[in-house]
């Protein structure tokens, strides 16, 4: 059964379990609000490291890991809903407990994930918005210098956009482009761009993931502004879904 886990607001993870339906795939989708009143949560790590997570759900759906042949992770929060009226000391300390127990539950499993999730983020690789620039600028994609300073807000998350904004000449485009296991699935992108973007999943540790990268295009320059672990589905159709599923169903 593959799982896609989700907040309840992603529609497009919600058109991916549609297309994953129709394709004759044994599809359940559970939000980050369902999974946050669920009945039960068993999670064991034996001596050696193995990790059995059942989960018991309020409508009475059990997720059992053993059972599971793949899931799609795009869960940004831990499923803290059921805390969100507690004390604040209360509501912080769950929060950080749920999101270790997440992070393990997912990362144990022995099926494919993507995204695996990160201490930084668990929908997966989502590095410091300053790392990701000097990763893609060695990488070799077109970057733009950061302007940072004592009034920056930090994390700087639109910093590379704002770079790039300034040093494009003329009229530009917003494009994102996604990445899955380090294949570009985009067909118009140029080679250079193409082989930067496999160069910085690389340089991520992010070889097995679905990503974004967002570029300002203006003319024949693609300035780097951005990624994201969380990327917009329904742009990449069928060729998605099909290499998605494949990624799901390969040990």
């Amino acid at each position: 059964m593959l799982l896609v886990l989700c907040s309840l607001d992603d529609t497009d993870s919600q058109w991916f379990a549609r297309r994953a339906t129709r394709a004759g795939r044994a599809c359940v989708t559970v939000t980050a609000e369902h999974l946050s009143f669920a009945r039960r949560h068993d999670h064991r790590i034996g001596p050696a490291g193995d990790v059995r997570t059942t989960i018991e759900l309020a409508d009475g759906v059990v997720l059992d890991g053993a059972a599971l042949t793949g899931v799609l992770n795009r869960v940004r929060e831990p499923p803290a809903l059921a805390w969100s009226r507690a004390e604040p000391a209360e509501r912080d300390y769950a929060s950080a407990e749920l999101f270790a127990y997440t992070l393990s539950w997912l990362a144990g499993l022995g099926c494919p994930v993507r995204n695996t999730p990160t201490p930084q983020c668990l929908a997966g690789p989502a590095p410091d918005p300053v790392l990701a620039w000097a990763a893609a600028h060695t990488a070799g994609l077109r970057c733009a210098p950061l302007r940072l300073g004592t009034g920056t807000p930090w994390p700087p998350g639109d910093a590379a956009l704002a770079g790039a904004r300034a040093a494009a000449a003329g009229p530009v485009r917003p494009r994102q482009v996604l990445c899955l296991d380090q294949e570009v699935l985009d067909r118009d992108v140029p080679p250079a761009t193409a082989t930067g973007v496999r160069r910085l999943t690389k340089l991520l540790g992010a070889e097995t993931a679905l990503l974004g990268l967002d570029f300002l295009v203006g003319g024949e320059d693609w300035w780097f502004a951005g990624l994201t672990a969380v990327p917009a589905l329904r742009p990449g159709g069928d060729l998605l879904v099909n290499r998605l599923l494949h990624a799901l169903e390969t040990p």
